[in-house]
């Protein structure tokens, strides 16, 4: 980031929540102080699996990975840090940039079994903690037949948010009214014209809330507690490095006997 500043260069994040008017309008007014003191936030992104492709004859291991790239941490980062990363962007950005202090998670494979699932969990549950004492409750799952939502609400002494419905309900009710905002649209809007105007953007909250979401996905992958600290310090990465991928190499994971990929197993699997 500090070199992107320095060159004059623009970086945006695809953390998209932030360009959208109405979820713009709804966190100055929580800044404000609609809804009081923040209590505790709770965050969901629970959906069908998506993106799922079943091995063609064609296809060598690697093609079949690179094709199915969700459902491989090596390629997506898994859940926590594919999806749920733009909940927690939006309770980093609520919470004024906080960084948590600590953070407990759960996850695993329960209902989906078969090779495009790939070495993913289909279901996580992160709790993290500030030091003002705020808690953030996050999950996220790929299942089918389930409960479907997409939701960020943010509970307060004096009223709640609920960030993506654009509301407000308690002491002080509010709506949002303005026009529909796509913003996925206004983002790219934004880049080009900072690119045109010779006035550079960096979306330097992309490296906290990606962090953020890395220590959730460590969380459960290992069983353990773990803080700002670790993550600060920790020089963690899916291997390969970017410098040793190509279209030659033979992927990090491989399928077992069975045609399955091992998934990490809390209090066995080390990270950090």
């Amino acid at each position: 980031m500090r070199l992107a500043k320095r060159k004059g260069l623009c970086i945006v994040s695809g953390l998209q929540s932030r360009y959208h008017t109405g979820y713009r309008e709804a966190v100055q007014r929580v800044h404000d102080g609609a809804i009081g003191d923040i209590v505790a936030i709770e965050e969901n992104f629970l959906r069908s699996p998506y993106g799922v492709v079943h091995r063609q004859p064609w296809m060598n291991e690697l093609q079949f990975q690179l094709m199915n790239w969700y459902h491989f941490s090596w390629l997506s980062g898994d859940d926590v840090v594919q999806s749920l990363v733009h909940n927690l962007d939006r309770a980093t950005w609520v919470l004024r940039e906080q960084a948590p202090i600590r953070a407990h998670g759960m996850g695993g494979r329960s209902a989906w079994f078969e090779e495009a699932a790939g070495n993913v969990f289909d279901h996580h549950a992160v709790v993290y903690e500030y030091a003002n004492g705020v808690r953030v409750y996050a999950f996220c799952r790929t299942q089918v037949g389930c409960h479907n939502e997409v939701s960020s609400k943010i509970f307060g002494t004096k009223g709640t948010c609920y960030l993506t419905d654009m509301r407000i309900e308690g002491e002080k009710k509010w709506r949002y009214a303005g026009p529909p905002c796509n913003p996925y649209l206004e983002e790219h809007k934004a880049l080009f014209s900072a690119i045109r105007s010779g006035k550079p953007i960096v979306n330097d909250y992309m490296v906290r809330s990606t962090l953020v979401s890395i220590m959730g996905q460590i969380a459960c992958y290992t069983g353990q507690r773990i803080t700002w600290e670790q993550i600060e310090k920790s020089d963690f990465y899916y291997p390969p490095k970017p410098e040793d991928c190509s279209f030659e190499m033979e992927p990090p994971v491989k399928p077992g006997r069975d045609g399955l990929y091992s998934v990490p197993i809390p209090g066995v699997t080390k990270l950090i």
